[in-house]
């Protein structure tokens, strides 16, 4: 079944097209990872699949509701790029932070409860963080960062799971070990993962399909699709295009 539907859509900013006649749909449960250069789109079209861009042309689906009419938001966990807390004195610890993910599953007045905190726990210990709960948000590493951001992305128990550059300030080993996280969320839970990374060499590793952006969709498929592709060889040259497939 297909959990979002992206038809024709185009997208301005500014007057200026960003993204034009893009189409693709991702069923329940892919890893798709989001491609492209600098400046490709890549961004606004998450931006747009989050409601937070107009749509000048086309249509965009999620869980059967076209936008703007879908309103089921606390389904759908995004982690943004640039995560880091870098004051050092931010008021609030691990636990809080995380917590805040689960207000948009409440009504007024915005109360949490004893099973408020034991998700929190829980989504905690399934990142390997709950030694941390205590801590001041400030005083974590970038990669003790990131994995607080994406419990709180995931403690509301979403569907489908947006993640903007996750990678893009973490060392190699943490990023590595981010990724093996990510792609256990996949398999383990069933979620749906979308994620953007400029990481197109390493992305193959883990993801089953690949969207590649360039303000178009230049390609949108699996790996397999993608490593005996004459577009694609033409497109990025035979080097490049084996490098990304991780078929051989």
């Amino acid at each position: 079944m297909s959990i979002i539907t992206v038809k024709n859509l185009s997208v301005k900013m500014y007057s200026s097209v960003v993204l034009s006649d893009v189409s693709f749909e991702v069923k329940s449960g892919e890893y798709i990872g989001i491609v492209g250069p600098n400046g490709s789109g890549k961004s606004t079209l998450i931006r747009t699949l989050l409601g937070l861009n107009d749509i000048d042309g086309g249509r965009i689906e999620i869980m059967g509701k076209s936008l703007p009419q879908f309103s089921d938001w606390h389904k759908i966990g995004y982690l943004p790029q640039a995560t880091v807390v870098t004051n050092k004195s931010f008021p609030a610890s691990v636990g809080e932070v995380v917590a805040t993910g689960l207000l948009g599953c409440k009504s007024f007045p915005r109360r949490f409860k004893k099973t408020d905190r034991d998700r929190v726990l829980q989504i905690l210990e399934t990142l390997d963080i709950a030694g941390l709960c205590h801590e001041q948000i400030g005083n974590l590493s970038g990669g003790q960062s990131q994995r607080v951001f994406l419990a709180r992305a995931m403690v509301a128990d979403p569907d489908i799971l947006i993640l903007d550059e996750p990678t893009a300030a973490l060392d190699p080993v943490t990023r590595a070990s981010f990724y093996e996280t990510i792609a256990a969320l996949n398999q383990d839970q069933k979620k749906t993962i979308l994620l953007i990374t400029h990481d197109s060499s390493t992305i193959g590793k883990y993801a089953a399909k690949l969207l590649y952006l360039d303000r178009r969709l230049v390609f949108f498929g699996n790996f397999q699709e993608f490593c005996q592709s004459r577009d694609m060889s033409h497109y990025f040259g035979d080097f490049a295009q084996h490098l990304i497939c991780h078929q051989h």
